[in-house]
C-alpha cells in the first residue's frame, strides 16, 4: 500500500531543496495557510524544469486539492470551541473552569499543607 505524503512534508521538501538549489528557503507555514504564497513557491519550482522542484511543485498541488477536498467535506464546528460532555460546559475552551464556582469563593489554600507554603514564602522573602 503506497502512503502518500501530506502537503507539510512536501512544503518541507521544497524548502530543503530550494535552500540547496537557491540558496533560500521558503516559510513553511505560510505556505500551507496562503495559497498566494503556495502559488508563488509553486511557480518558482516549476521554473526549475528538470529537476525534483517541479515534480515537487506537482505533487504538492494534487495533495493539497485532495487535502482541500476532505476538508471542505467535513462538517465544520466554530473555532476554538471543542465539543462539551454537559449543557454548563458548553461556553468552555475545554481548558476547565476559568473562574472559580460559586461555593468557592475563597480560592486560598487551607490545611497544613499550606501553612508549610506560606511558611518557605515568608523564609524565601527575607532572603
Amino acid at each position: 500500500m503506497s502512503h502518500s505524503p501530506s502537503p507539510l512534508q512536501i512544503a518541507t521538501k521544497i524548502h530543503f531543496y530550494l535552500m540547496r538549489e537557491l540558496g533560500r528557503g521558503i516559510d513553511v507555514e505560510q505556505m500551507l495557510q496562503h495559497p498566494r504564497y503556495a502559488r508563488d513557491v509553486l511557480l518558482v519550482c516549476d521554473a526549475c524544469a528538470g529537476t525534483e522542484l517541479a515534480d515537487l511543485a506537482s505533487q504538492y498541488r494534487r495533495v493539497r486539492a485532495l487535502y482541500d477536498s476532505l476538508e471542505a467535506s467535513r462538517p465544520s464546528a466554530a473555532p476554538g470551541r471543542a465539543a462539551q460532555p454537559t449543557e454548563w460546559a458548553k461556553d468552555t475552551t475545554g481548558f476547565g473552569l476559568s473562574r472559580p464556582l460559586e461555593d468557592d469563593a475563597d480560592p486560598r489554600p487551607h490545611g497544613p499543607a499550606s501553612a508549610g507554603v506560606r511558611q518557605w514564602l515568608t523564609r524565601w522573602r527575607q532572603r
